[in-house]
């Protein structure tokens, strides 16, 4: 199994290289940088980029995703250039595994559960960037 790698693709192509998926986070953030490696570990696809959109290079090479959308939630991008946001990015790393961690995607389809994984994933996302007295979120990369 190949390690995830951290290198960018190809500037301005807008698409993950071939036969992998790119994770773009918020290396600025600790709560991203956190699932990150949470991902990293429990990768065993070999098939993932984790990509810190802070890099210039990194945001080069995926030129129609916006730095306010990025700063938003999560994004996945395919090979092909398809991009999933979000709980439904995370989904997307789960469909990548091998054996009974790529199962945990077909939850899903239950119905109900891709409303409730929205919503948490929101919920999560909204407190990541406030200072720790709970104020304002951020309105630059740094994340608190």
């Amino acid at each position: 199994m190949d390690a995830p790698s951290s290198s960018p693709p190809a500037a301005s192509s807008g698409r993950a290289r071939p036969g992998r998926i790119a994770v773009l986070y918020d290396g600025a953030c600790e709560l991203c940088r956190m699932s990150a490696e949470a991902v990293r570990l429990f990768d065993n696809s070999g098939k993932i980029d984790l990509l810190d959109f802070n890099d210039a290079g990194v945001r080069a090479g995926f030129p129609d995703l916006a730095m306010p959308a990025l700063l938003e939630e999560l994004h996945v991008v395919n090979d092909s250039g398809q991009v999933w946001r979000g709980a439904r990015a995370i989904n997307e790393v789960l469909r990548q595994q091998r054996g009974i961690r790529g199962l945990l995607a077909y939850l899903w389809y239950l119905p109900g559960f891709a409303w409730l994984a929205d919503r948490q994933y929101r919920r999560i996302a909204a407190s990541r960037g406030r200072d720790r007295t709970g104020e304002s979120p951020r309105q630059s990369t740094a994340c608190s």
